[in-house]
């Protein structure tokens, strides 16, 4: 479906969004395009998918361009269904916190709420909220919940990002894969209102949190967790650093008692003997008492000295 082929319209009688398959055909539809004003024919074909089109460029009434005709009309056929109350599916809204300390990051993931299903009752569309108008203001039981339609050309506003009003959630629905689901649609049958509310309730995946009013509380126990971390970490870094390990200690309280008796007994002398040695270069014979050097008298070297006989003192 091109973006200039619009699935709901603006009914002029009741001032009520409509399907496409809900009006009579043609421009007997008696809708006009929720954006530019331009009046609409019902499209109901046997080969394309039915949808409005735009009866004229040169139609008097059209205030402003029209290129996002679609989103438009999908935005305000969703806040009518919203206003009628109903139940939907919340995604999981996870946080991380991290700190840096003596260049290193420390992290902290908590989980701010799981994922639900919350009836939504008591909405209003087009409410007001802090600086700017939002798509949906409804209540989950104490809590109020704003939800705010997003699709190219809109964007959420900052102002929701950092609400003043800390006890009210506020969701994001986008809008920008509604076009793929109105293309893809495999039974013709199917109304566009049908395949919209379907979505709105359970795709989970176009759903993201910007605000919870719990998410203050939750951050400042994982601040607090994450400190305690820190520091526990650090403290130990610091033992770790001063510590100075006794090698001999340690080597004696772990090793075999009759290896440490070996080592720490004294060593047992070199018994004495007297040797006779002979020059192999000069043929001079002498006696030596070992251990010793077996010097030659004449050549005044050992080199050459080698033991002939063996005398015990």
């Amino acid at each position: 479906m091109k973006l200039n082929r619009i699935p709901f319209g603006l009914r002029v009688i009741d001032h009520s969004f409509v399907d496409v398959v809900d009006v009579p055909r043609g421009n007997q539809c008696g809708c006009i395009c929720p954006s530019c004003n331009t009046p609409l024919i019902a499209k109901q074909g046997q080969e394309n998918q039915w949808h409005f089109a735009h009866a004229s460029r040169k139609v008097s009434g059209t205030s402003k361009d029209c290129d996002f005709s679609f989103f438009v009309s999908v935005r305000m056929m969703a806040r009518q269904i919203f206003e009628t109350g109903i139940t939907i599916d919340l995604p999981d809204y996870k946080y991380s916190l991290s700190k840096w300390r003596s260049g290193l990051n420390f992290k902290e993931d908590f989980l701010i709420t799981k994922a639900t299903t919350i009836q939504l009752e008591n909405c209003y569309k087009e409410a007001s909220f802090g600086n700017c108008i939002v798509d949906i203001l409804g209540e989950v039981k104490e809590f109020s919940l704003i939800i705010y339609f997003t699709h190219p050309n809109r964007a959420l506003p900052s102002h929701l990002k950092n609400p003043r009003f800390q006890q009210s959630g506020i969701l994001e629905i986008q809008l920008d894969h509604t076009h793929d689901l109105f293309s893809d649609r495999k039974d013709s049958t199917l109304r566009h209102i049908d395949l919209l509310k379907n979505f709105l309730q359970h795709d989970l995946h176009s759903k993201k949190w910007v605000h919870h009013p719990r998410k203050a509380k939750l951050e400042q126990q994982a601040s607090e967790r994450l400190e305690a971390k820190i520091t526990q970490l650090q403290s130990k870094k610091r033992r770790q650093s001063s510590y100075k390990p006794q090698h001999n200690q340690a080597y004696k309280n772990d090793a075999d008692p009759y290896l440490i008796s070996a080592i720490n007994s004294p060593v047992a002398p070199i018994p004495k003997r007297t040797a006779m040695f002979r020059c192999i270069l000069c043929e001079c014979k002498w006696e030596v008492v070992l251990p010793g050097k077996p010097t030659c008298p004449k050549c005044h070297t050992h080199l050459y000295a080698a033991e002939i006989n063996q005398l015990n003192e």
